[in-house]
């Protein structure tokens, strides 16, 4: 393994480590759920490192919380969802809009990203109450609606985190690369 290759696998590590510390440690507490950071950092990922691998170090992140935390059960439906998002700004951020990393492109992809959770979030309670309450379709969406307080608040923290983190985490990642190539040098 090249030395190269190692300090990648190294960062991403780095990097699903900081989703899951972001989702344990940095959470509010809204109803049975709890706004947090980490589909936000999940964006910033995709960002980064590129879909493919924010897919991973969502995977392992978000993964590695609801296996810890006793949501096992549901761990691949947390997974399915990063995914989807990964896969999303794939298609819009990488090949439709050629990754240009524009202020405003941000802002809209963390808009993107944040809507997209919102909605997911909204088809897998309203499956859960149509299929496991069998509520009539109508109510099962107010009973979503009712149940999706912590993913509106995340999905508001995602908006407006990923403007925000991005830049900065542009600008570290990019004074590591500058370090390790001086270091390389000399």
């Amino acid at each position: 393994m090249t030395s190269k290759r190692l300090t990648d696998q190294i960062e991403l590590s780095l990097f699903a480590a900081l989703i899951f510390i972001s989702v344990e440690l940095l959470r509010i507490p809204v109803g049975a759920q709890f706004i947090h950071l980490g589909n936000a950092l999940v964006v910033v990922a995709v960002l980064l490192y590129g879909a493919r691998r924010a897919a991973l170090v969502a995977a392992i992140g978000l993964g590695l919380f609801d296996m810890i935390n006793g949501y096992a059960a549901v761990v691949w439906i947390t997974v399915l969802e990063a995914l989807v998002v990964c896969y999303l700004l794939h298609v819009i951020y990488e090949k439709l809009l050629k990754s240009v990393d524009k202020p405003m492109i941000i802002v809209a992809i963390g808009l993107l990203a944040a809507a997209a959770k919102l909605v997911m979030n909204l088809v897998k309670y309203s499956l859960i109450a149509y299929f496991g309450a069998q509520l009539p379709l109508s109510v099962a969406l107010w009973a979503a609606l009712g149940k999706i307080g912590g993913s509106l608040g995340t999905a508001l923290v995602t908006a407006i985190a990923v403007p925000l983190l991005y830049p900065v985490f542009k600008q570290l990642r990019q004074a590591v690369k500058k370090q390790e190539a001086s270091n390389r040098l000399g």
